[in-house]
């Protein structure tokens, strides 16, 4: 069955991706590929080595699903800071990624951390809440590509704590697969993606003064 999303207006967009509401579910969410970027890297001209690649523009798609398989198997389950594969689907813009929708107390799409850094809405629940997603990351095999705040949810369910959840950036984009092959390596990245975040918020902190409710 074809999902037809074109006529809906999409929820959210990143460099590659437009991510839209399921039509037949508020709580999911389908993500796909950018029209444009599909053109742009993958169109007419396409160098040599690119056309030989198998996933060509759906290797996003299958880095997150590699990386929520491999927690989902060491952990035995799935795992709160990583958003949750449903599965793909037909869609009038090609293959989509249906995953679980991170969402607030009242069902909104959840902010990101940028969104709460820039909004001065950083309340000492989310840091705590934040300082426990670089524990739960740094503590599993998950591969990292981009610790972006862009990238981080703040989700908040009824009856439970808030807590952060990766949306994007996840996955090896290198050639040899270095982070997977030494859990060593990719915990020494994966610190050191933390730390520019952590210094990038800090940042714009001091340069926009307190945060709501400090």
């Amino acid at each position: 069955m074809l999902l037809h999303l074109s006529h809906l207006t999409p929820i959210a967009s990143g460099q590659m991706r437009l991510v839209f509401r399921h039509p037949g579910d508020p709580n999911l969410l389908v993500k796909v590929i950018r029209p444009d970027v599909i053109d742009a890297r993958w169109g007419s001209g396409l160098k040599w080595y690119k056309s030989n690649r198998r996933f060509r523009q759906y290797i996003s798609f299958v880095r997150e699903i590699e990386e929520y398989i491999a927690v989902y198997t060491s952990h035995g389950c799935s795992v709160p800071f990583l958003q949750k594969v449903v599965g793909l689907v037909d869609t009038d813009y090609g293959l989509g990624l249906i995953v679980e929708a991170a969402v607030d107390s009242e069902g909104r799409l959840a902010p990101t951390l940028w969104k709460m850094v820039l909004e001065k809405n950083l309340h000492d629940e989310a840091r705590a809440a934040l300082e426990l997603f670089f524990e739960q990351v740094l503590a599993s095999s998950v591969v990292v590509a981009d610790m972006h705040p862009g990238n981080l949810v703040y989700v908040e369910t009824p009856g439970e704590p808030g807590h952060f959840v990766m949306i994007d950036g996840l996955g090896v984009s290198n050639i040899i697969p270095f982070k997977v092959i030494s859990s060593r390596i990719n915990r020494r990245s994966k610190v050191r993606r933390i730390e520019r975040l952590r210094q990038r918020i800090a940042t714009r902190l001091a340069a926009e003064g307190p945060q709501k409710g400090d």
